[in-house]
């Protein structure tokens, strides 16, 4: 019990360390700094509970979330750790326990939000007690560079500083450029730290890029056809979140919504709703989900494009925590484009608004490329050069029909050139290049730019008379998408290194179709047979399918799986803690796999450990012994 492995598997229930976990911990115990960058669900904060647990003392976790402090603190406590947290919606007297606990050296981790070290009297409690180690969890919030930058997290570097003697620090966060981890190293005064990242894949994960013609019918199609599966859906704005989630509820989803526009009794009742599953959707903004620990989210559907990778990641990343199979699908659609640059646009810092638009056109690319999507966003963190196709992503399982469009990116190549060259090197964007190139300008604005340069004077006006706008532009998106052109910041395009060699060979260049070219009126929308394409893998249906398929002997029973569910959601609820605290779906499939009939079976389940079989166990095993009994009465005779 008092070596990192004894609390692995008496408190956690595991028999393993996973990928990099023992290495951070064992540096966390002799006093280094640490920087661990592990995807969701790698186990981060398995990484510093245990040297919490075993160091002595007090360790303080600055977490950015109430739910979050919640949901750790909860969990922990299910597994015989003393946790508690300190957060504004306590009352005083709650808050001076939590205090006198922790003073006492009775509380081994104290979780924070990093607006507490704000007050100055906050800071000389916190002198007053032996602190072994600060925890900065979601660390990509110190940096700039980060996509969800919190001014508060700054007072953290002064905040350890003014402790009597410095305690060890480690920083965890599941996505970061270099130029992120170096940042966070910098901003929280880091002392040559042990840097550990243990890769951005999540194999788990399901990949894919839609550009339907009405984003709702393909969204409603998707949730009516998984209606027990939690899912999350993201929008770019309140006023989407709120039309999404009505049309859901009135086509009989049982979803909620999240954003900063509602006030704080709603918000912490529709995400309740959602984490102890009395809802299957959430629909929100990316104010809701950041370190949200619920571990059998299914799919997570953005309705718009996120303005870069790193912010698409970490939201889509929420889907699948506990290993089993899950959906990331994304929603693109031409507005999604400009709205962001619009936003980006209104900005005042030059080198800010340059970074934003070099982060939009990559996420651009994640959207229009033809490649591997999985190898695209590993890429963007330097890990995917190596790497072939995934085989589990939209684009690699896609038959969707490529068709050559060597002529019509001819015809666009050579309208860039022309439109710059005529007027003396200026740029323009994608619409008026379309406008060109089928000689009509529909809004006024272009029209009066394109006569004034004389630009219905250019070899290329009308060439593609006979295209729509919205196929041009596309077009457009997938050359930018391949490198054979760019966009500036002011969303202008320009030649590449690959231009020129591209217009002058005779190389064909292959798209594959998308949804608003191929049928403009139809909608194509998910259904059943779509799995078979390697869509909508449907997180637990496609584990149910498989159990099925065996044969000889299920493996895997849905009616005792929902029976345990049943169990713990009744159980949760008696204890007031989430279902996935007392055990997670992973466990439970486990369960209905191994059907353990005694305490050593039992504890060799993952995520059974000694302090949850004394709690829970035999209940388990109760129910598992009376659904054997049901399916061989004779037997059991």
């Amino acid at each position: 019990m008092h070596t990192p492995r004894g609390v692995l598997k008496n408190v956690f229930g595991y028999d393993s360390f996973r990928r990099g976990q023992e290495e951070i911990i064992n540096e966390m115990l002799s006093g280094r700094d640490v920087l661990g960058v592990m995807p969701t669900g790698a186990g981060k904060s398995v990484c510093y509970q245990i040297p919490a647990i075993l160091s002595g003392g007090v360790s303080i976790v600055i977490s950015p979330l109430i739910s979050l402090m919640k949901d750790q603190v909860d969990a922990l406590r299910s597994s015989g750790v003393n946790a508690a947290a300190i957060n504004s919606a306590m009352d005083w007297n709650d808050v001076r326990s939590v205090l006198r606990s922790a003073r006492a050296g009775k509380t081994p981790l104290l979780y924070i939000a990093p607006e507490r070290l704000d007050g100055e009297g906050f800071r000389e409690f916190l002198s007053s007690l032996d602190v072994s180690l600060v925890v900065i969890d979601e660390a990509h919030c110190v940096s700039h560079w980060g996509h969800d930058f919190r001014p508060s997290y700054l007072a953290i570097a002064p905040a350890i500083d003014s402790l009597p003697k410095r305690p060890a620090v480690a920083a965890f966060t599941a996505t970061a450029t270099e130029e992120v981890k170096t940042d966070i190293i910098k901003q929280l005064a880091m002392n040559s730290p042990f840097v550990l990242t243990t890769g951005f894949d999540r194999e788990n994960l399901f990949f894919q890029v839609e550009h339907p013609g009405e984003k709702m019918s393909f969204l409603l199609a998707y949730a009516k056809n998984f209606p027990d599966m939690p899912g999350i859906v993201y929008c770019s704005t309140r006023k989407n979140t709120e039309s999404v989630c009505q049309k859901l509820v009135a086509s009989g989803v049982k979803a909620v919504r999240y954003h900063a526009g509602l006030n704080d009794v709603d918000r912490l009742t529709n995400q309740e709703d959602f984490i102890y599953d009395r809802a299957t959707v959430m629909v929100a903004t990316n104010a809701f989900g950041m370190g949200i620990d619920k571990s059998n989210v299914r799919y997570v559907i953005h309705y718009n494009m996120p303005g870069s990778i790193d912010s698409y990641y970490q939201e889509a990343g929420r889907a699948g925590r506990d290993g089993s199979p899950a959906d990331c699908i994304l929603l693109y659609g031409g507005e999604d484009k400009a709205t962001i640059t619009y936003l980006i646009s209104q900005g005042e810092d030059k080198n800010t608004k340059e970074t934003a638009f070099r982060k939009l056109r990559q996420m651009i690319g994640y959207c229009h490329t033809s490649g591997c999507l999985r190898r695209h966003i590993l890429n963007y963190f330097g890990e995917g050069s190596s790497r072939g196709e995934c085989g589990n992503c939209g684009n690699c399982r896609s038959v969707a029909e490529r068709h050559d469009i060597t002529i019509e990116a001819q015809k666009i190549m050579s309208c860039v050139y022309r439109a710059e060259e005529k007027t003396g090197g200026k740029k323009y964007g994608s619409q008026i290049i379309a406008d060109i190139l089928r000689g009509h300008c529909s809004n006024a604005s272009r029209r009066e730019q394109v006569m004034r340069f004389g630009l219905d004077t250019i070899s290329t006006w009308g060439i593609m008379k006979d295209t729509a706008a919205r196929d041009i532009t596309y077009i457009i998106d997938f050359l930018v998408a391949e490198g054979y052109l760019m966009f500036n910041e002011f969303g202008a395009l320009s030649f590449t290194e690959r231009s020129l060699p591209f217009l002058k060979s005779r190389t064909r260049l292959l798209m594959r179709r998308h949804e608003s070219v191929q049928k403009s009126k139809s909608e194509r929308v998910p259904d059943k047979t779509a799995e078979k394409r390697g869509f909508f893998s449907g997180g637990l249906i496609e584990i149910f399918r498989k159990a099925r398929a065996i044969g000889k002997r299920a493996v895997f029973s849905e009616e005792l799986f929902e029976t345990l569910r049943k169990m713990r959601r009744e159980l949760a609820a008696s204890e007031g803690v989430p279902p996935y605290v007392v055990f997670s779906d992973k466990t439970l499939q486990a369960m209905c796999e191994a059907l353990p009939s005694d305490e050593d079976e039992m504890l060799s389940i993952s995520g059974v450990g000694r302090v949850k079989f004394e709690k829970y166990g035999h209940k388990f095993m109760d129910a598992i012994r009376e659904w054997r009994e049901k399916q061989n009465p004779a037997d059991e005779a």
